[in-house]
């Protein structure tokens, strides 16, 4: 701690929120990898399969629209504390019912859970470390901790009862966001109201983005990057369980093998970008994640479904992050901005997994009329939705190319 500069006085502060994030990527992971227990135990359709997920989302949108206004009125830990039980009750929800409205609620509890915590735990290590860099990478290096860990605590358990050990996954991971809620309680979190705190500044200044084309086109290109990485994160093991091409237990590992890319290319991203030019960084990033996905999905070969995976995950990584840092530093240093931006990007986050779900209902139920089993069903219906991602992710593709172009019609005329 002593190299974060962290005072004495919020080291047990730091050390929950790091607890914190930790549990909220296992939630990550845990949430996908449990959709074709959920699909089996309570015999729910592919399209209320993918709302489930899509409903996640939500409640990650209406986490930051809350997180703008609930401390000013409570005060930071009370509804810290608060929004983080949404996500106990969401968890518990989903391991005791069926009922598809009952689901959709707990689902959107889980996301309005996460979200929170992805708000307040940037805010709080950016408050109480000097050495931010720091202390944010360890942070995210939490969080894709717990990612990579709950497949394998979800498939120790399902070793024990492989009717009921996602129940025991979904139970333990409630248990540990509970005892982060009671450290927070006893905590150095702040408990008086934002609002009633004196400002740092005197009102919040807005920048005129909506006129900017470059401003939407970054948007445009976040909304559909969410599209793929909401859908990917939510069907993949239903696609491969589905589709016969790899048992329950494997499938699940292919949530960890992700993550593992993934963050191996954000350190890739971190170490190039001050280097190359971003906007062909994304161009590349966006060139490869479209193809290793088309690949991934185009074969029923086992090292080149694994291949098309751990590059899917690798070129994703970078994407998002440094997307955001091509804007411009006016957009990114207000709240209107880049707030607007978040919003619009998660609705292709919400959209994107119903999408998916709707397609492979929709294809499955049209195959049974035409007499194929039910496994030959939901083998083409899955394969049918899960293509859907391919072209939200050409689209983001051809909008980075629009970029890219952009960008280097601008350094022409600088140098000009």
């Amino acid at each position: 701690m002593e190299k974060l500069g962290v005072e004495q006085k919020n080291i047990r502060l730091l050390d929950t929120i790091y607890f914190s994030f930790f549990t909220t990527g296992m939630v990550s992971t845990l949430l996908g990898a449990i959709l074709p227990n959920l699909k089996s135990a309570y015999n729910i359709s592919y399209i209320l399969t993918g709302s489930a997920y899509s409903f996640h989302q939500i409640g990650n949108l209406a986490a930051v629209v809350i997180a703008g206004f609930l401390p000013y009125a409570i005060g930071r830990k009370k509804s810290t504390i608060i929004m983080f039980s949404c996500l106990i009750i969401g968890l518990t929800m989903i391991t005791v019912t069926g009922n598809p409205v009952m689901l959709l609620i707990a689902f959107t509890l889980t996301g309005m859970g996460r979200g929170t915590a992805s708000n307040i735990t940037n805010v709080v290590v950016a408050d109480t470390t000097k050495n931010k860099t720091a202390g944010l990478n360890i942070l995210h290096a939490t969080f894709a901790l717990g990612a990579l860990l709950s497949p394998f605590i979800l498939i120790f358990l399902s070793s024990f009862s492989k009717s009921s050990g996602w129940r025991f996954t979904m139970w333990f991971v409630a248990v540990c966001i509970l005892i982060v809620d009671f450290m927070l309680g006893l905590s150095s979190m702040s408990t008086i109201p934002e609002g009633k705190k004196k400002p740092a500044v005197s009102g919040i200044r807005t920048v005129p983005f909506y006129r900017s084309f470059t401003y939407w086109l970054n948007t445009a290109i976040l909304t559909f990057y969410l599209c793929g990485e909401s859908a990917n994160m939510g069907w993949l093991v239903t696609y491969f369980k589905d589709t016969g091409l790899m048992g329950q237990t494997f499938a699940q590992i292919t949530s960890s093998l992700m993550w593992i890319m993934i963050m191996g290319g954000r350190l890739m991203c971190a170490s190039v970008s001050a280097k190359v030019n971003r906007s062909r960084l994304v161009l590349v990033l966006a060139a490869l994640n479209t193809f290793f996905f088309v690949m991934m999905i185009s074969t029923r070969y086992m090292p080149v479904i694994i291949i098309g995976l751990l590059g899917t995950g690798f070129s994703m990584s970078g994407i998002y992050p440094t997307t955001l840092s091509t804007m411009k530093p006016e957009y990114n240093s207000s709240p209107v901005a880049i707030g607007t931006c978040i919003g619009i990007a998660l609705t292709g986050a919400i959209s994107m997994p119903m999408i998916v779900g709707a397609i492979a209902q929709n294809v499955t139920a049209a195959a049974v009329r035409n007499g194929s089993s039910i496994a030959e069903a939901d083998n083409l219906g899955v394969t049918s939705g899960i293509s859907a991602i391919a072209v939200a992710l050409a689209v983001m593709l051809i909008l980075t190319v629009i970029k890219y172009m952009l960008n280097r019609k601008e350094q022409g005329l600088q140098n000009n």
